[in-house]
């Protein structure tokens, strides 16, 4: 299935991403930064650090943490991060509807996926 992926820059190291918003997405699910990590197959210590990066571009917070207990921590969307995710899978579904006849026409062109072999 073709898809698109949008990558916004705003300058530098200061971007968003299908990688940021699906991890924002997974914590906004599981309600855990561990959980959404799991989900991606990735480090806690990763999303962490992650997190905080795409955090750091906005002068809204994205997320909300409890730290760790018993139960361990928890993490939730804010309104604002809650938007934003929206805000991105909108523009998604905007630009594959925009390209779709450019994009017909290039998948008529592909060439047949071919089955790769594990060593």
């Amino acid at each position: 299935m073709t898809r698109i992926k949008i990558r916004i820059d705003f300058g530098e190291e200061r971007y968003i991403g299908h990688g940021r918003i699906q991890l924002l997405e997974l914590i906004g699910e599981h309600g855990s930064i561990a959980q959404a990590a799991k989900a991606m197959d990735m480090s806690y210590k990763r999303a962490w650090y992650l997190m905080d990066d795409f955090s750091a571009i906005f002068a809204d917070p994205l997320i909300e943490r409890q730290h760790g207990g018993r139960g361990g921590g928890a993490a939730k969307l804010t309104p604002f991060g809650a938007e934003l995710v929206r805000q991105y899978r909108e523009m998604e579904a905007k630009a594959l509807t925009v390209f779709a006849k450019p994009l017909e026409s290039m998948e008529k062109h592909l060439a047949r996926a071919q089955k790769t072999s594990r060593k």
